[in-house]
């Protein structure tokens, strides 16, 4: 019997939560396959201040109702990114879902029990890192993310949206480090500290560090296509990480992967993103039950080619989910009608490389401790 296409819906639209709402209505039959009573809605909120960045209400309150309309009887909202509490009340979150069978969930203060996930180092060595068991062992998961650029996986979308239902302490972990820090020790650690911080001037000098990063990349010769045989032992650290956030992604995926995944890009961010970037209007919503697949969808609508992003090829090759797509059926709204190009992060230069350390010899196979800054 020849295997059905993976089903993903493309909505565009001026009406955000309309688009989200369309999107979930075409796939209203898988949906109904994957429900359960009660369901968790992991939005994402790397930002309690700023909406840009992060989750908008209507988004959320277009999936729920959504999913009760397939069958769940009560939900959870769940997320540990930033203070996650102070987001579901600055965003609108409680007013928005008033009277709903609904509780809201800070990871980071309400988890109590944690189940464990093994990852991977830069040097392949393994790490033991914790999850969030409420997340885990959920009967269906939702994703709520944005179209956003990142620092380190390319883009982040659906899968990446999980990590932060790792224990705060671990999430260093997703880079090959050791958990309990930032990656830094000294004065290292501190400024790292401050430009994880979500103020007004973190955001302008992560912007204008950006700009010149790209300056420096432009001058260095790194835009070509055999730019990676000069990548200097710093810049073979940090791709390393990336290497290690990749192969760490799949390995979050296989334990807790959504069930049902929506990326809302009705106003997507690029440059430097996931939190610092500049919107870019897409007006499209990007749904499905199939998280690779909607990720790769989400991708390409981004103006990226899917299958050089490491963490969707590896989740691919690992059977969870489908990356390529020709093997996707798309409702709705073409890709070619939708896409917009992103300007990746200032750190795609190097990132992009994540498939040639196999093949890199001498010095530049040496692991340093050169990490970027992760967001969340």
């Amino acid at each position: 019997m020849e295997r059905q296409p993976v089903k993903v819906a493309v909505i565009r639209s001026d009406n955000r939560r309309g688009a989200t709402a369309q999107a979930l209505a075409l796939i209203a039959s898988d949906l109904k396959t994957c429900m359960s009573d009660r369901v968790l809605i992991k939005p994402n909120l790397v930002s309690h201040r700023r909406q840009l960045p992060s989750t908008h209400a209507d988004t959320l309150s277009a999936a729920m109702d959504a999913v009760f309309a397939a069958g769940a009887k009560t939900a959870i909202v769940a997320e540990g990114a930033s203070d996650a509490a102070a987001g579901f009340a600055r965003f609108g979150y409680h007013s928005e879902l008033h009277g709903r069978p609904v509780t809201f969930f800070d990871v980071n203060r309400d988890e109590a029990e944690w189940v464990p996930l093994r990852l991977s180092s830069m040097d392949g060595s393994p790490l033991d890192a914790r999850v969030s068991r409420t997340i885990a062992e959920s009967g269906c998961r939702v994703s709520l993310s944005l179209a956003k650029t990142h620092v380190t996986s390319i883009v982040t979308l659906s899968l990446k949206n999980m990590l932060s239902s790792i224990h705060p302490k671990d999430r260093v972990m997703m880079h090959g480090s050791k958990g309990g820090g930032n990656g830094y020790s000294g004065w290292k650690r501190l400024a790292v500290e401050f430009l994880k911080g979500d103020s007004a001037l973190v955001n302008v000098l992560t912007r204008a560090m950006g700009r010149a990063r790209n300056t420096k990349n432009h001058l260095d010769g790194k835009s070509g296509g055999d730019a990676w045989k000069t990548l200097s032992t710093k810049e073979m650290g940090y791709l390393r990480s990336v290497e290690a956030m990749n192969r760490n992604l799949v390995a979050l995926s296989r334990l807790v992967k959504p069930h049902v995944s929506v990326v809302d890009g009705f106003v997507g961010m690029h440059r430097e993103g996931p939190r610092h970037g500049t919107p870019i209007n897409l007006g499209v919503v990007i749904a499905g039950t199939d998280a690779v697949a909607v990720d790769a969808v989400a991708t390409a609508v981004m103006g990226f080619d899917p299958l050089k992003i490491g963490y969707l090829t590896y989740a691919e090759a690992a059977g969870l989910g489908t990356a390529n797509l020709d093997a996707i059926e798309i409702v709705g709204d073409p890709i070619a009608k939708v896409r917009q190009r992103f300007v990746p992060h200032s750190n795609h230069a190097v990132a992009r490389h994540w498939d040639r350390l196999a093949i890199l010899k001498g010095p530049h196979a040496r692991v340093t401790s050169s990490r970027p800054v992760e967001a969340r």
